[in-house]
């Protein structure tokens, strides 16, 4: 992962190479069993970054009081609002909205943000 800095903004972008990308570490995503994550990017309460579900591990339901979650399965499948989720499927659930994920029987990798919702304050979600 390299970051490159505006000459004069003072902003920095975030690129992540695939050599990269796999010579990180992967964390587990406590306490679910079975998931884990590595994280490219972080701005406050917003992320983004890469979650691995091994064959039938699972997110409960949960809801995001202010963040919204974006999701872009790259291999396997999942289960995820009531519908099989494949490759290439992008996902937005916005904030307040219950879902949970269970991976299929090849487990599941896909990107993922949360982004917080423009002026929350409060705490995670």
């Amino acid at each position: 992962m390299s970051t490159i800095d505006g000459p004069e903004t003072g902003i920095v972008a975030t690129l992540v190479t695939p050599e990269a990308a796999d010579a990180m570490a992967w964390h587990p995503l406590a306490p679910h069993e079975g998931v884990e994550y590595k994280l490219f990017w972080r701005s406050g309460k917003s992320v983004a970054g890469l979650m691995r579900l091994q064959p039938g591990a699972r997110l409960e339901r949960h809801t995001h009081r202010a963040s919204h979650h974006h999701m872009w399965m790259v291999e396997g499948s999942a289960q995820l609002l009531g519908r099989t989720v494949g490759p290439g499927t992008y996902v937005h659930i916005p904030a307040g909205i219950e879902h949970g994920l269970e991976a299929g029987d090849e487990g599941c990798t896909l990107v993922y943000l949360y982004l917080r919702e423009p002026g929350y304050e409060g705490s995670a979600g």
